[in-house]
């Protein structure tokens, strides 16, 4: 063990939630923020990691009101949560890593929080939920993005041509734009371009969707302000690599 590393307790995990957690002290690891994995032994860690269920009451208990304790909730998990610091499932690599993130600043800035077992509103460690929107005229490819998006804690709006999508960002702000090129009326292109020309919108992820595979396309679309290109069919893997990748840069620089 390190100094100045650490200790992390993990308590009623799966072997792949508890998988997760190990790729992101790793991570952490390279970039010099040390963290190491603690057996439930609740005094030499520093924070306390528990899945949200019945058995798991009696050694939530055990938890020193100096440590921090990170409860893992599901949607469909009836039992309450314990604490008010909570990691909503599905545990996606970059919402771990905020909490772990969140959890260490609160340590190391001894703001320690008791546990309660009795709290009703728990609230998630600097969880943001963004909110995109996704415009396409196609209603397969708005539902397709719909089902991928309800994997995250993500929020959407969808709009079905240009004229709509620019009439819902002058009216609200997004935190990033899912945004398909050839569609009735304005086309992709030049949305990006009217909304790269608002000062709210300057830095804002635009993704561009298409079935086109030129390059030139992909070309186009970076001229006219797109963050990156995806082409549809969008493929589940892609997707959320890609929205893992922006979700990061979103946590870290909006």
């Amino acid at each position: 063990m390190k100094p100045n590393s650490l200790g992390i307790s993990f308590f009623g995990l799966t072997n792949k939630e508890l998988a997760v957690f190990q790729r992101v002290i790793q991570f952490f690891e390279k970039k010099g923020k040390l963290f190491h994995e603690c057996q439930t032994d609740t005094a030499s860690a520093a924070i306390f990691i528990i899945k949200n269920q019945p058995d798991a009451v009696e050694q939530a208990k055990l938890v020193h009101t100096q440590q921090v304790l990170l409860t893992l909730v599901n949607n469909n998990n009836e039992t309450p949560a314990m604490g008010k610091h909570v990691i909503q499932q599905p545990l996606l690599v970059t919402r771990v890593m905020r909490a772990i993130d969140e959890a260490s600043k609160l340590v190391q800035s001894s703001h320690k929080t008791p546990i309660s077992t009795s709290s009703p509103t728990p609230t998630a460690i600097n969880e943001s939920t963004f909110h995109a929107l996704v415009v396409d005229d196609s209603a397969a490819i708005r539902k397709q993005l719909e089902l991928e998006l309800r994997e995250t804690t993500m929020t959407a709006d969808y709009a079905v041509c240009g004229e709509d999508a620019l009439e819902k960002i002058n009216s609200q702000q997004y935190d990033l734009v899912f945004l398909d090129i050839v569609m009735p009326g304005i086309d992709g292109y030049e949305v990006c371009k009217q909304l790269r020309k608002m000062p709210n919108y300057k830095r804002t992820p635009v993704i561009m969707l298409s079935g086109k595979t030129g390059p030139l396309d992909e070309v186009e679309g970076i001229l006219a302000g797109a963050s990156t290109y995806m082409l549809k069919p969008v493929k589940h893997k892609d997707f959320q690599e890609t929205l893992e990748r922006i979700s990061k840069w979103l946590a870290h620089f909006s």
